[in-house]
């Protein structure tokens, strides 16, 4: 897992080094500007030259340390600072005092002011890395005057290096101003920040490296990040243990209610992927009419067949036969190809009222949890998993507007619930007490009918085995994305069923 934080956690925890670990700032910015150094380096595979471009803040004092390093090393570097000297202050002025005393033909100090696009096109076509340290995570609002100018020079340059973040990428929330740096590589100093992690920052910001600066990250920073990336690696972690002795009702039992007469694969889909997921047992509520085509295909699954009034599920009949079968389970996991009768409606009711158990609400019942919303009790123990137009009808957006604010989407959405996942690339679950997971897995291969399906039946059935609902949302999403990277690797972008995604699922989760 990666941990981001806030940018302002990082800029305490340089006072913390200083003040409790006795660490000057002085000293974490050269080690920051070795770490530079260094990175620049690799990217220009050890040839110079160097163009450092510098801000007037503490980035910019990166910069002229990382100047300092480079040409000791044997390079040439051309510094373009954007203000006067007397405009620098602390560790930047007192780095910017060292390279004025060197007086050194192999590192050149130029202003910015005093020169014209031409002359500062002709310094960057020559070098070998351009070292973007304009803007540091401290900067707001867009870039002005000569560093936007600079900014928009480099423009389809592919040698960039960023020190810390992109200039002109926000390191709260990932977006990019205008203008922004596009860099090849962002080498980040203690540790990554949360906007790092976002599109269009993630974007801008190239492949990101994190390098220390002198003192442990453990000692400096919160307990709790801003946001934790999963990886397919740490799955093995959050799963509970299976010992030889277990019995089928100790991995969990997992009701799903799913299906309709339009949709008769969903509940099969669902089951599936509970199953493959290592269910239990898989009690698979559906309407009377398919229950037995539905056995039929999946013998595994206890088939639980709802009476039917008009082709759809009497949710009055419905009601006390699913409560019967409640204490046998662990977790439900509701809306799969229900359809948006208004029984459908009464079930969802029934399900938010007096299901006691962690629930799942997918699909079908995002459409009456949206229209029911103000009226709803508050829960603690229930996963809403929409995709971004789902999320749009629940919050009273647009798709556009969920897709451009999606960590602020994904904690609105925990309200009433507790827990929601919004899918979609890197997917984020979010809880209502403030922790914010991103997945780092996926695929485009996923992007499949019955895929959402499958996802909800491997997730309920982790948290039918007594994971923590959060925990249970991230292995599941997780698996799945694993899944779909996989398929994709093996038969290409196209043509991927969803039976095939739960299928993989064994394989990831073995």
């Amino acid at each position: 897992m990666q941990k981001f934080y806030m940018p302002s956690d990082v800029r305490e925890a340089d006072s913390i080094a200083a003040e409790r670990l006795g660490v000057p700032s002085v000293v974490l910015m050269e080690n920051a500007a070795r770490a530079a150094a260094d990175a620049a380096l690799s990217m220009s595979g050890g040839r110079g030259p160097f163009a450092v471009l510098a801000g007037h803040g503490n980035n910019g004092g990166d910069g002229f340390a990382a100047a300092r390093h480079l040409m000791l090393r044997g390079h040439g570097v051309t510094v373009i600072k954007t203000a006067a000297d007397d405009k620098y202050k602390g560790d930047a002025a007192v780095n910017l005092g060292v390279i004025r005393k060197l007086e050194c033909a192999e590192l050149v100090i130029k202003d910015a002011s005093r020169l014209d696009d031409g002359e500062i096109s002709a310094i960057l076509g020559g070098a070998a890395v351009i070292v973007d340290a304009l803007l540091g995570t401290g900067a707001s609002g867009a870039p002005r005057g000569e560093i936007a100018r600079l900014i928009r020079l480099t423009d389809g340059y592919e040698n960039i290096l960023s020190l810390d973040i992109p200039s002109g990428a926000d390191p709260d929330e990932g977006g990019c101003a205008v203008p922004c740096v596009r860099a090849s590589a962002t080498v980040t100093f203690l540790a990554p920040k949360k906007g790092m992690a976002f599109s269009p920052a993630l974007e801008a910001c190239g492949k990101i490296t994190t390098a220390d600066i002198g003192v442990p990250a453990a000692l400096v920073l919160p307990e709790n990040p801003a946001l934790t990336i999963y990886c397919e690696k740490d799955i093995r972690g959050m799963l509970p243990p299976v010992m030889r002795s277990i019995h089928k009702t100790e991995r969990g039992s997992l009701l799903i209610c799913a299906g309709s007469a339009a949709y008769r694969g969903a509940p099969l889909l669902a089951a599936l992927g509970a199953l493959r997921a290592g269910a239990g047992l898989v009690y698979l509520a559906v309407p009377d009419f398919i229950a037995s085509e539905v056995s039929a295909a999946l013998p595994e699954a206890v088939i639980l067949p709802l009476p039917t009034d008009g082709g759809a599920v009497d949710a009055a009949a419905a009601a006390p036969m699913i409560a019967e079968w409640m204490p046998k389970c662990g977790a439900a996991a509701i809306g799969p190809g229900m359809g948006r009768g208004e029984e459908a409606g009464a079930l969802f009711s029934w399900f938010w009222e007096n299901w006691r158990a962690p629930l799942l609400i997918d699909a079908d019942m995002l459409y009456f949890f949206a229209r029911e919303l103000d009226g709803l009790e508050e829960r603690d123990d229930a996963l809403l998993t929409p995709h971004g137009g789902e999320a749009a009808r629940i919050l009273g957006l647009s798709a556009a507007e969920v897709e451009a604010s999606r960590e602020a989407s994904a904690r609105l959405l925990t309200r009433k619930a507790g827990f929601a996942l919004l899918k979609g690339r890197n997917t984020l679950i979010a809880s209502a007490s403030g922790e914010l997971r991103m997945i780092g897995a996926g695929s485009p291969a996923l992007a499949v009918p019955g895929s959402g399906d499958v996802l909800s039946g491997v997730i309920g059935a982790l948290m039918a085995s007594g994971l923590p609902v959060m925990d249970a949302a991230a292995a599941g999403a997780l698996a799945h994305g694993a899944a779909g990277e996989r398929l994709e690797e093996r038969n290409g972008l196209r043509g991927t069923l969803a039976r095939e995604i739960a299928d993989e699922i064994t394989q990831i989760l073995r």
